[in-house]
């Protein structure tokens, strides 16, 4: 089979090979990137863990996503083929093209079929790409048809030394990392998405009772559970900057979300007011930041919260309602949600 398919390859367009410019080195493509199952079949596998949500609902978020993202397209047939709910089971069959160079001159692809596997569990999911198969060059005399197991694995998609990609197969091997990549993260943002959307519940469900910080002393690391309760007093009376990238700007207490868990981790959620231009700008290309609260006429921040931006959603009308009804809704908010990375306080 392999000198059969080294004939192949010599056979294959240059083309494309040719005009394929990008990395063949990066580390995300070479050895074990490619995985297989007990049955040496290609299989990527991802595991969602969301304690908040129960098995119900994570079924009908996934089944959401799947009809909304496997659909047909053309000739190009892409479906949710099998639900069952009670054991948590979503099955969909893909096809689509994976576009390798396109030019006024020349388009180098080619058809992947996939299908895909959704198991659903109380709090979390996993998800399964398997079954990849490959027609490419359909359009030369009927092309070649490949499989996953034949065509991008370490032995035949690497070079000797595994430090590359190998001519042809390689790029198949890449893009179809990437497209996993892309499925993966497509549906694990289709959970935050539902989390953001009830952040006000999060936020309440986060605070203990504490005592009221001082507004002396040097600040010390605490756990989230030792925050104080009138946080959002604080917020409401005294002051609350934003700070990224050594640039330090006042926001207002509408602006705090408050606290919550996405994918298990502690988290603080944060709107920023679109029309705050530099605001904004600074909150969209930070990938770090903190948020500090200051008492009343206090000149130090009694509580700072550091935070790793994990993803951002642009809030609607009735979204923003239900964290607060005295917001603007006639402005346009997004919000942040950022993985708490410490937490200090006077």
């Amino acid at each position: 089979m392999k000198k059969y398919l080294f004939i192949l390859l010599a056979l294959l367009p240059l083309l494309g090979s040719a005009k394929d410019k990008k990395d063949n080195s990066d580390p995300k493509y070479l050895a074990g990137a490619v995985t297989t199952d007990d049955e040496g079949k290609v299989c990527f596998t991802k595991e969602i863990s969301v304690p908040s949500l129960s098995k119900a609902k994570l079924f009908d978020i996934m089944l959401s996503w799947a009809n909304n993202r496997f659909k047909q397209n053309g000739d190009l047939i892409s479906r949710v083929v099998y639900t069952n709910e009670e054991k948590g089971d979503i099955a969909a069959t893909a096809e689509e093209y994976i576009i390798f160079s396109s030019s006024a001159l020349s388009l180098d692809r080619t058809r992947i079929y996939y299908q895909f596997f959704i198991n659903v569990n109380e709090g979390a999911c996993k998800l399964t790409m398997t079954r990849i198969r490959y027609w490419y060059d359909e359009n030369r005399d009927g092309g070649q048809k490949y499989s996953a197991e034949e065509w991008i694995t370490d032995d035949m998609a690497l070079n000797k030394k595994k430090t590359k990609l190998a001519p042809i197969c390689g790029k198949f091997r890449r893009e179809t990392i990437d497209l996993k990549d892309d499925l993966f993260k497509s549906a694990t943002d289709a959970v935050g998405e539902h989390t953001l959307a009830n952040a006000a519940q999060a936020a309440v469900a986060m605070q203990q009772p504490a005592a009221a910080p001082s507004i002396t002393g040097e600040l010390k690391d605490v756990k989230l559970e030792q925050l104080p309760a009138n946080l959002n007093e604080i917020a409401a009376n005294g002051k609350i900057t934003l700070t990224a990238n050594e640039e330090e700007v006042e926001i207002k207490a509408e602006n705090w979300g408050g606290f919550g868990k996405l994918f298990n981790k502690d988290v603080a959620y944060t709107l920023i007011d679109q029309s705050r231009i530099a605001v904004s700008a600074m909150a969209e290309h930070a990938d770090t930041y903190t948020v500090s609260f200051y008492m009343p006429g206090a000149a130090q921040p009694s509580v700072i919260i550091t935070c790793k931006k994990s993803m951002s959603k642009d809030m609607s009308a009735d979204e923003l309602k239900t964290l607060s009804q005295s917001i603007d809704t006639s402005k346009s908010y997004k919000m942040y949600i950022g993985e708490i990375t410490r937490i200090q306080m006077r």
